[in-house]
């Protein structure tokens, strides 16, 4: 088992990144660009409606967002406006994504609940948060990391009984699970909820729409969006966003 621990060691050494901003501490295994041809790949299979007339208004609200966030980019992260690819997506769930290597999707069913310019920086804040975070590769170093300790578990017990080794594997899994992978997603979410208020702020919407928008998104009583999935609770986003108006209102371009 040794040489996995020395494996594991190794790589969390390596690992180490800081989170823009927050300042935290991250575990990335993997590199940016591959993470990005990777999501290239699959965004190009989405159906996608190139002729919706909606479509100039999320390029424009994004590009302003991603042009925001660049000043806190001090890895270079963010590609170059130029690079960034928005679509309108051919999918009636209220959900929106952003993926590594600048590629943003906005759903369909996501305009309902999104009428204003203001409602779609809070999104589009959120999705582009995401991507300075890096975290799209960290959720894959996190897989990458639990795919090794099961290794470690499988090595560490390959002289044991099946129920005992079915019982560490099990172990392993449910630790992972509750323990590392839904904690840093809810993590995740609500960093990108802080530097994504930050950034709509930057471009000049009003940061107050932020959670006067999830507070109307709870009451609608819609299912559950792909992008709200292992997030805070309604409560709990809203109070945390309402706590960040304060820093976020700050940062406004000031009115001549």
């Amino acid at each position: 088992m040794r040489p996995f621990l020395l494996l594991l060691s190794a790589l969390a050494f390596v690992g180490c990144q800081n989170v823009p901003i927050t300042g935290r501490s991250q575990f990335i295994l993997v590199d940016e660009s591959e993470v990005a041809s990777m999501s290239a790949s699959e965004f190009s299979k989405m159906k996608k409606l190139p002729n919706d007339p909606r479509l100039a208004k999320i390029r424009e609200i994004g590009l302003k967002i991603v042009a925001a966030a660049r000043r806190d980019d001090k890895a270079g992260v963010l590609p170059p406006s130029s690079k960034w690819e928005f679509a309108v997506i051919n999918d009636n769930t209220p959900n929106a994504f952003a993926m590594p290597g600048g590629k943003i999707g906005f759903n369909s069913g996501m305009f309902a609940y999104a009428p204003t310019d203001a409602d779609i920086a809070v999104i589009l804040g959120h999705e582009v948060a995401h991507v300075i975070c890096r975290h799209g590769s960290e959720r894959v170093s996190q897989v990458m990391g639990v795919a090794l300790a099961a290794a470690v578990a499988d090595e560490a017990t390959k002289k044991s009984s099946a129920k005992t080794r079915s019982s560490w594997m099990a172990a392993v899994g449910v630790g992972a699970q509750y323990g590392i992978l839904l904690p840093f997603s809810r993590s995740h979410e609500s960093e990108a909820d802080h530097l994504g208020l930050l950034f709509m702020a930057r471009s000049g919407y009003d940061p107050a729409a932020a959670p006067a928008f999830w507070t109307r998104f709870a009451k609608a009583g819609s299912k559950t969006p792909e992008f709200l999935s292992t997030h805070p609770s309604d409560t709990t986003r809203v109070k945390q966003l309402q706590g960040w108006l304060p820093e976020a209102r700050a940062q406004m371009p000031k009115q001549p």
